[in-house]
């Protein structure tokens, strides 16, 4: 563990020119928990070893950033996958496929949109464009030429198993034709072409590791191989190195992801130690794997797979014969012993995760262990029935055919069980990243003012840290509402190309103007408007303001209603036949929200904000002969002036210039911060209106690399002119704006 934390804060910009404090801080709690003078001269020493000795492994070497702009480009590398089954741009596949860069091994892979079939494991050279988008860019490739293989060289070696993958994954398509995505995801760890659908409603049944090659995995193909190898003879000790070194084979074959990793060195560590006639210690496989690994890589570490995969194991080591002996317990003698245990397991293995899952995924599956119980048996079913499908159609077509057709029905249960767990709205609860270090903080305290009192018992140390971090999580939104008192908040969202901006009020009440783009995911909870939220501890909107029907602006409205409060929608009232506002109408009427029609003289006040709406006006008003007939959605943009005491904000939606003209000859006064519009486009930004207003600070949500030019050189220049600070999502990410009644503001951002 102290190599593992040297490891991690070595990774810490800044961390290194701190070696002293850090081992320091490192060395004080084995001080304070221990009672062995040996153990308080010893331990600290053990801990500034392993933390010194963690933080030389990792590696200097920086790999270069996602582009931010498109352009051509040309790389050459090697394919981990072909592209998966479907047409091109259906919504059951997604075409882009791994492809790392010679010279960039260490690094992330490319996603490469490849324009036919490719050469898996073999050098290629792709010349295309890079597309940026919001998860760093994709290179859709024009041209994929092969090149010459180097002849006996180690990288040929190296990436033979890469090649034999791709050659499965080809057997695999032609035995289970639709199925062929799900047998690849639990077979050969490829999960490219798997239905978005399927993905989410394993991810919502917390079976989402089933998916991803893991330890279960690994045991299922040793306990196979113990049963061939005990069937054909050989001795028990024999067996269980030879079943350990098989599953090495399997974990080559699929490229040696971390957790099959970890899974084949406990297996090869237990079996050499039960060979060699010793006894396993309990924690002793399980920390060998972790040293080892980190040792060859240690920024597997960051890696959500790597700490899941440890994570888990820690749990079943720690808590499983716990929680086993606690259920036969309660449930009595007669209950059958495989139940227990898996219940056991399912339990020990879940608590463990709970913090990493919470962390990287902000997702708690709340139907995760009767899932896994009803899914694991079937896919223990599945895989070996598929190896063996896969290795009778290598020998002859007809019997793979054969065996993979007994397989299916286990994978059509598979897929049934799962959309069915996964099917209620509770199944799957989204929680604030914010309450994994609230509650972790208060286990800690809890901890250390117990850490001096050497009589209280071990159950009573764990019940005060589980009641401190329950109280820490309860308080924390209390804590936050203190802290917003006296300020009001600004929280431009980074959604790409679209807008959504967050508003938070003196009393910790939130606003939303407009929703951003749709989520590729059906999930509510995928939404990244609804993520960002959450993050905050939102669950109710006092008001969602959507400025105009275009899909950048209401496409995550309906996400939005269906997973938040939502006071009333106030926006145009134009109606329109697009989807995602017939189906924001149809959300709002099945949740009871109030529709409500935005135009010029409508006020309310929140908590001392006042809101101000200055366009659209009326039908029929004198003000609506300006439109001249116009069908253009732009033209009706809710155009809303925020003010907190001496603190103004003009949200301006796409209006274009002559609403501009026409809200700048009605602006009272000057404002702070002005949300530029239309994404920066010149159709906005009206000189007159930047002059009328004189902002300090101009918002411009803009996704990167976009096929519209946003924003404008022009209107970046006018901004310039006019001594206007400028933000922007596509470089500074995410930006917040504190402001306060004196008319002070903060901003924070990012990139900045």
């Amino acid at each position: 563990m102290a190599f593992a934390t040297g490891a991690a804060l070595a990774q810490i910009p800044g961390a290194p020119h701190l070696p002293g404090p850090l081992l320091l801080f490192l060395a004080l709690p084995p001080i304070l928990v221990s009672r062995s003078p040996v153990r308080e001269r010893a331990l600290p020493l053990l801990v500034a070893a392993g933390a010194l000795a963690g933080a030389s492994t990792v590696s200097t070497r920086a790999c270069p950033p996602a582009p931010t702009e498109p352009g051509p480009v040309a790389l050459v590398g090697r394919f981990l996958a072909s592209a998966p089954l479907g047409e091109p741009g259906s919504r059951a596949t997604s075409r882009a496929v791994p492809f790392v860069v010679d010279g960039l091994e260490g690094c992330s892979p490319q996603r490469v949109v490849a324009p036919g079939p490719v050469d898996v494991g073999k050098p290629s050279r792709v010349t295309g464009m890079w597309h940026p988008n919001r998860r760093g860019a994709t290179l859709v490739a024009r041209r994929v030429e092969p090149l010459p293989p180097q002849r006996g060289s180690v990288a040929t070696i190296r990436w033979l198993p890469v090649r034999w993958r791709g050659i499965l994954a080809k057997k695999v398509e032609e035995l289970y034709g639709d199925r062929a995505p799900l047998v690849s995801a639990l077979i050969l760890a490829r999960r490219e072409g798997l239905d978005p659908d399927l993905r989410d409603a394993f991810a919502r049944a917390g079976t989402a590791h089933l998916l991803a090659i893991s330890g279960f995995h690994v045991g299922v193909v040793a306990a196979l191989l113990t049963a061939l190898l005990g069937a054909a003879g050989l001795s028990r000790r024999r067996t269980g190195v030879a079943a350990a070194l098989g599953a090495w084979g399997y974990v080559a074959l699929l490229g040696f992801p971390d957790a099959a990793c970890r899974a084949a060195l406990i297996l090869i560590l237990v079996s050499l130690s039960r060979a060699g006639g010793r006894v396993p210690a309990r924690w002793g496989a399980l920390g060998s794997a972790l040293l080892l690994m980190l040792a060859t890589g240690p920024r597997r570490l960051a890696g959500p797979g790597f700490q899941l995969s440890f994570a888990g194991a820690a749990g079943l080591v720690a808590w499983a014969p716990r929680v086993r002996a606690a259920l036969r317990r309660a449930l009595g003698p007669r209950a059958p012993r495989g139940v227990v245990a898996g219940l056991a397991a399912g339990i020990a293995a879940t608590l463990a995760t709970l913090p990493v899952v919470a962390w990287h995924f902000e997702r708690i599956s709340l139907v995760g262990i009767p899932a896994t119980m009803i899914a694991s048996p079937l896919v223990a079913l599945a895989i070996p029935g598929a190896l063996a499908s896969v290795a009778a159609g290598v020998v002859h077509p007809g019997a793979g055919h054969l065996v993979a057709t007994l397989v299916v029905p286990i994978l059509s249960l598979l897929e049934a069980s799962t959309c069915l767990m996964a099917g209620p709205e509770w199944a799957s609860v989204w929680v604030p990243r914010s309450w994994i270090p609230v509650g972790a903080g208060g286990a800690a305290a809890g901890l250390f003012l117990l850490a001096r009192a050497s009589r209280v018992r071990r159950r009573i140390r764990l019940g005060v840290a589980a009641a401190a971090s329950m109280g820490a999580v309860a308080a924390w939104p209390l804590l936050l509402t203190l802290q917003a008192r006296g300020s009001m908040e600004i929280d431009m969202l980074d959604v790409g190309q679209g807008d959504a901006f967050a508003i938070r009020t003196p009393g910790n009440r939130w606003l939303l103007v407009d929703a951003g783009p749709a989520a590729t995911s059906d999930d509510p909870g995928a939404n990244g408007v609804v993520r960002a939220l959450r993050r905050r501890g939102v669950h109710r909107l006092e008001a969602l303001v959507l400025t105009h029907p275009d899909m950048d602006h209401i496409g995550g409205s309906k996400a939005v209603l269906a997973s938040l409060g939502v006071g009333a929608v106030i926006e145009p009232s134009r109606p329109t036949a697009k989807e995602g506002y017939v189906g924001a109408l149809e959300v709002a009427r099945a949740h009871g929200v109030p529709w409500m029609q935005a135009h010029d003289g409508e006020h309310f006040t929140v908590d001392g904000v006042e809101f101000d709406m200055l366009s659209p006006p009326l039908p029929g008003s004198p003000g609506d002969t300006l439109r001249g007939g116009s069908t253009d959605t732009n033209v009706e943009s809710v155009v809303m002036a925020v003010h907190y005491g001496a603190f103004d904000a003009l949200f301006t939606g796409d209006a274009p210039t002559f609403v501009e003209r026409a809200v700048a000859a009605r602006l009272g006064e000057a404002v702070e911060v002005l949300k530029v519009s239309h994404h920066g486009s010149d159709t906005g930004t009206d000189p007159l209106l930047l002059m009328r207003a004189s902002p300090e600070l101009a918002l411009v949500s803009v996704g990167r690399g976009n096929r519209y030019g946003h924003p404008s050189p022009l209107v970046l220049a006018r901004l310039r002119a006019a001594g206007v600070e400028i933000r922007r999502t596509d470089q500074d990410g995410p930006v917040r704006i504190v402001a306060r009644a004196d008319g002070r503001f903060q901003v924070r951002s990012r990139g900045r």
